[in-house]
């Protein structure tokens, strides 16, 4: 229904509309959009129509996953049909941007446009690191890339920063690194952070015996990245204290480990996952490169605290000694004294549970995030409520 109300047209990175997209960030951040009456529609960059643009087509939907399952995949997105790009003049786009409300917004995620001035809206970018931490850690293609290569990129979405109205990211730590690296203002970046992907909303009972059990908890697909073989370095160093402990290992990516007290899965379903959640005495994912992490939130609403690093998003997900235990020492050492830390004392770790679970509620979860975001785009959609920041702006 048409409206002069300021909505929010989502350009996102993949299909909108699928529960993966984005680890699932992208469709509840577009619902609880839609939940406010602010949701003009979204689409993927490389959708070569409008037809999605108000919701999945089922039918559609069945097609592609019928294509994938046949291994009939087109040479690009699309096949030779025009992509809706993100050139505010371009076909797709540009006339699609010129039915918003004056005052819209368009929220490129993971997307850099080329601008149209004349325009009357506005553009928030949703960017979880600067591209020299990208480099840096070698992560999500950059690593691939040549300096001239990366250097153009740099330079364009730098750019591309600067001429936008707003800047979200998952953490609070990309506004240090964008007014560092790029000259960005932190007043401008918004740390939105991310609620749990496989929800469990049901009372999580203060339980002893499951902290006595030491056991950890590590979730995560890229076994590199998401730090795996520093975990098995620290593991070994938490045995020699803590000889009890075991370590459980979700990873499609692990080989096969053979130590001592680690048991390991390759795949696991949701319903796995929740009773890992459910059992586990303590969560660890040190990755190298990480954003956010939607298992750490996942774990926390299970009544899991976590042991980990005090670098990238950590600290806006753990508050330190009271939903888990940081380090700042960013090695295997400081990994295995936090986890052995936070194993000593089962009644400290059983409290921090319970914590996590009410800082997910509280603090975390995906209402929270969408009120993030209006407060940074139509902070009117609020209604003079306020939104409950991860740390203090």
């Amino acid at each position: 229904m048409p409206t002069s109300v300021p909505q929010m047209l989502y350009i996102a990175p993949g299909d909108p509309w699928d529960r993966w997209t984005n680890s699932g960030t992208t469709v509840a951040l577009i619902e609880g959009l839609r939940s406010h009456g602010r949701l003009y529609g979204a689409l993927s960059r490389f959708d070569t129509d409008l037809k999605e643009l108000h919701g999945r087509s089922q039918v559609r939907h069945f097609m592609r996953r019928l294509q994938r399952k046949l291994g009939i995949v087109s040479s690009k997105p699309g096949g030779d049909a025009p992509t809706l790009s993100t050139d505010e003049r371009g076909e797709l786009l540009g006339p699609l941007l010129r039915k918003l409300p004056e005052g819209s917004w368009v929220m490129y995620h993971y997307a850099i446009p080329v601008i149209d001035k004349s325009l009357p809206i506005r553009r928030v970018l949703f960017q979880d690191m600067t591209v020299d931490d990208a480099v840096k850690s070698a992560g999500f293609g950059w690593g691939a890339l040549s300096k001239q290569e990366v250097d153009t990129q740099r330079a364009a979405i730098i750019q591309a920063n600067r001429d936008a109205d707003a800047i979200v990211s998952f953490g609070s730590f990309v506004a240090d690194t964008m007014h560092a690296q790029y000259g960005i203002p932190k007043s401008k970046v918004f740390a939105l952070g991310g609620g749990p992907i496989r929800r469990w909303d049901h009372p999580v009972p203060a339980d002893l015996d499951r902290y006595k059990k030491r056991q950890i908890l590590f979730c995560g697909r890229a076994w590199e990245r998401k730090g795996g073989p520093v975990l098995i370095e620290a593991f070994r160093k938490v045995r020699r204290e803590l000889p009890d402990a075991t370590l459980t290992v979700v990873s499609a990516g692990a080989p096969p480990l053979n130590e001592p007290g680690v048991e390991q899965f390759g795949h696991a379903s949701d319903e796995k996952l929740h009773e890992l959640y459910r059992s586990a005495s303590l969560f660890c994912m040190p990755s190298i490169s990480e954003s956010w992490g939607i298992v750490y939130v996942e774990a926390a609403a299970h009544g899991l605290p976590t042991a980990n690093w005090d670098n990238w998003a950590l600290p806006d997900i753990v508050d330190h000694n009271v939903t888990g235990v940081l380090s700042n020492k960013h090695n295997a050492d400081g990994l295995a004294e936090a986890i052995i830390e936070a194993l000593r004392d089962p009644q400290h770790l059983m409290d921090m549970g319970q914590n996590a679970v009410k800082r997910v509620r509280e603090v975390l979860d995906w209402p929270h995030c969408v009120d993030r975001l209006l407060a940074a785009t139509m902070p009117d959609a609020l209604e003079g409520r306020q939104p409950v920041w991860m740390r203090p702006r």
